[in-house]
């Protein structure tokens, strides 16, 4: 019993020991940083040298508070290492802490990864390379800076060093927004991908929006085409795209309406992904030898369980069978009938015959 209960036991145990994940490989990839990532990024001189490459912003030098704008980087002029990989920031400050643009008041509505993260990593193509970013001003009127930096690799570096470069704020002025103004609502933000050959619709919030209607494209694509819309309730859309397969991105336009103003949106856009698998292959394999080993104990009990149904228990009846023996003969002598007119013979009432006597032999028999 014990050591069935410890079979059981370490079954239990890998199956919980199976825990799921998903893999990161290729680097640490896009996320929320700030300027300096506290010494990770080579933000130390002694770590890094000056970038040769031109760094652009641009953007509206006018947005209203709480509505969408897009701003856009462009760099040129890198000597990058052989994987053509740059990290670009985008930054509210270059204090060292407190550089997300979201702790001046903007909100990431997506990257140019289709994230929501102020720092991304893209491959550069003929030592170029342009991200945007679609942002919500803030909601606090005034002067806003937005600034951005870089870091890239080089063929020629021998020491390991990064390549460091970064601009100078680019001021925007926040002004009140119209009263009535269509716009996104504030938290409202664009999904970065969708299932292969998902066609579910996303669901798009508003404020002060009497129609909303939505022009999508693939990527790669000039001629755009106009999307299903649908309202389901007060400010909330329904916008029906299509599915896509691959690694195909789909770009979409959202262009809100009211009265006399007609806000159109900057493109945003939606990646593909493969059906996800939420495991990685180390507990995969677990979870295998977990079920292996399931299958081999309920085999093992069918087999002892039909073997002893197989099998016949014996019985000793020798005890019951000579005290029967014993009460039979006792019955039978006690039956007999002695006869006087035939001494050494017993009368069997039972049987209808005679029986000698064993302690009185009838004559000639002694």
């Amino acid at each position: 019993m014990r050591s069935r209960f410890l079979v059981l036991s370490i079954i239990l145990a890998l199956l919980l020991a199976s825990s799921s994940g998903v893999a990161n490989p290729g680097g640490k990839g896009d996320s929320n940083r700030d300027f300096t990532c506290g010494g990770s990024c080579h933000g130390d001189p002694s770590l890094s040298s000056v970038s040769t490459a031109e760094i652009l912003i641009n953007a509206s030098s006018t947005a209203f508070t709480g509505t969408a704008t897009e701003v856009s980087i462009s760099i040129s002029g890198m000597d990058l290492s052989e994987n053509n990989l740059v990290g670009i920031f985008l930054l509210g400050s270059k204090n060292g802490n407190d550089d997300h643009p979201e702790d001046h008041g903007w909100q990431i509505i997506q990257d140019p990864n289709g994230g929501t993260s102020n720092y991304v990593e893209m491959i550069s193509d003929a030592d170029s390379v342009t991200a945007n970013w679609v942002l919500l001003a803030p909601m606090d009127e005034g002067i806003k800076e937005i600034f951005s930096s870089i870091h890239h690799g080089s063929i020629y570096n021998p020491n390991n060093k990064a390549f460091i470069g970064e601009t100078e704020g680019f001021i925007v002025n926040i002004e009140p927004v119209p009263e009535n103004y269509p716009r996104l609502q504030e938290g409202w933000v664009s999904p970065d991908e969708r299932i292969s050959g998902d066609s579910s619709p996303i669901i798009v919030r508003t404020v002060n929006t009497d129609s909303l209607s939505v022009l999508w494209r693939l990527s790669g694509e000039t001629q755009s085409h106009e999307a299903s819309v649908e309202i389901i309730e007060d400010q909330v859309w329904e916008v029906s795209l299509p599915a896509t397969l691959g690694d195909t991105r789909i770009e979409y336009q959202i262009i809100a309406s009211k009265g006399e103003f007609n806000n159109q949106i900057p493109w945003l856009s939606m990646g593909t992904s493969d059906p996800y698998f939420d495991g990685t292959s180390l507990g995969a394999k677990i979870q295998s030898l977990s079920f292996t080993l399931i299958i081999l104990g309920f085999m093992l009990s069918l087999q002892a369980w039909f073997s002893t149904r197989g099998v016949k228990k014996l019985v000793d009846h020798t005890n019951e069978v000579e005290e029967s023996i014993l009460d039979e003969s006792g019955d039978y002598w006690s039956r007999l009938i002695p006869s006087d007119q035939n001494p050494g013979w017993l009368w069997d009432p039972i049987e209808k015959e005679w029986v000698a006597d064993p302690n009185n032999p009838p004559r000639g028999e002694q």
